[in-house]
């Protein structure tokens, strides 16, 4: 099955280096990619690049990647976008503020938990595309 190239994916995460990770494997298989480093300046960029889906990491300064997605799955204008959190909070759960009810709360289309694999990521971007 052949991508459909150009589609548009927001990547939401405060680690620099694991942004430009993410963002050269995403775009090696074919997605044009917008970065924020936190929730607010990722709330921004949603609406500036109305993204076909969205990458958030959950721990994240200002506004964290849980609060962001039930905002986005509660506005009608946005809640239609898939979005996959990417996430170390289930190893840090004991040493965080969050919780697994936290989790289940949400209403995003996929969760994948850090470190994660190229192949697994890339796989379920297709998807959910």
């Amino acid at each position: 099955m052949e991508k459909v190239k150009n589609k548009k994916i927001l990547l939401v995460d405060d680690d620099p280096m694991f942004v430009e990770a993410i963002k050269v494997i995403l775009e090696n298989g074919g997605y044009n990619v917008a970065v924020a480093y936190d929730g607010i300046e990722g709330e921004k960029k949603l609406k500036e690049s109305r993204p076909d889906l969205i990458i958030l990491d959950v721990m994240m300064p200002g506004k964290d990647g849980f609060v962001l997605c039930k905002e986005i799955k509660n506005n009608p204008e946005f809640e239609a976008i898939p979005v996959i959190l990417l996430t170390a909070v289930g190893e840090n759960i004991p040493y965080t503020r969050y919780s697994q009810a936290d989790g289940m709360d949400i209403e995003a289309e996929d969760y994948i938990p850090k470190p994660v694999e190229p192949q697994e990521l890339l796989k379920k971007v297709d998807k959910l595309l």
